[in-house]
């Protein structure tokens, strides 16, 4: 099953997708509320809906609202041997975990905007895990069953704001750098997570490429980590890390800049795209 929260003659409102169309819920209604119960039965009671075309919404978010979005950083190999050098070879003992707002989250196809005031804004490519049913304590070997389902997340990065000090939020929080969904896919669509490939493309050209069966913390290992600290809540977003191939790092650079474009693929969940515009 995909859903999709999306905005339809002025109101947002949440629904199920099938092809190239959309059954939607009435509005106002968000998915968020319906994660911890039977998406299955959701899904039948949509379809009951006449669906329209997906030419006829704008995306939002997938989920606009998460009370609490955690970001595994450094959880590939060659992210970390491009990003810290010193740490060549070395696996760090637990993940490295920064929060992102909810503000700063966009949609697929809403523009990013680079800011005025930073001249180094990158792009991550990441899988994002949706949480259904809440918990705290996970076991890893239950985490899954905790899972909603995922979605393409970009990581946009401020680099000159990040690496300003120790604590990375000021870079990964600005307006519109969070670009999520399109679509939440639930697992049974999805098949096993590790067997995924991620693809970024920036102006048309791949900057990352990577399966998910890299991640040095996996998926079950992120639930459990995160739970182990917070009440983990429906909607509640754990964006998994980005492999190597960011553009801070490339001779010469390769950063998002208006007028350019910036594309998050991964199998089987979707193709988020947003174009890059000037404040």
């Amino acid at each position: 099953m995909k859903f999709a929260t999306v905005t339809y003659r002025g109101a947002l409102t949440f629904g199920l997708v099938e092809g190239e169309a959309i059954h939607l819920a009435a509005a106002g209604e968000t998915l968020r509320s319906r994660l911890a119960g039977d998406l299955a039965a959701t899904a039948a009671e949509l379809r009951a809906r006449t669906p329209v075309p997906l030419s006829d919404v704008e995306f939002a978010p997938v989920i606009p609202d998460p009370a609490q979005i955690f970001c595994a950083g450094l959880n590939y190999q060659h992210h970390r041997d491009e990003t810290r050098p010193e740490h060549r070879k070395a696996y760090p003992s637990h993940p490295v975990l920064f929060m992102r707002f909810a503000t700063s989250l966009t949609g697929h196809g809403q523009p990013i905007v680079k800011p005025g005031n930073s001249e180094v804004v990158d792009y991550e490519g990441e899988l994002a895990v949706i949480i259904g049913m809440g918990g705290r304590y996970i076991p890893k070997e239950r985490a899954l069953e905790h899972v909603a389902g995922v979605a393409c997340f970009n990581d946009v990065s401020m680099r000159d704001w990040q690496t300003r000090g120790e604590q990375w939020g000021p870079g990964k929080n600005f307006p519109t750098s969070g670009p999520f969904g399109p679509y939440l896919v639930t697992l049974d669509e999805t098949g096993p997570l590790e067997e995924l490939e991620l693809l970024t493309i920036v102006d048309g050209q791949i900057m990352q490429r990577s399966k998910l069966d890299f991640l040095i913390f996996d998926i079950p290992t992120l639930i459990a980590y995160c739970s182990g600290f917070a009440e983990l809540r429906p909607g509640d977003v754990i964006v998994t890390g980005t492999p190597g191939g960011v553009g801070f790092t490339r001779k010469p650079p390769v950063l998002l800049e208006p007028g350019g474009n910036v594309i998050v693929e991964i199998d089987r969940v979707g193709r988020l795209e947003n174009p890059v515009v000037a404040e």
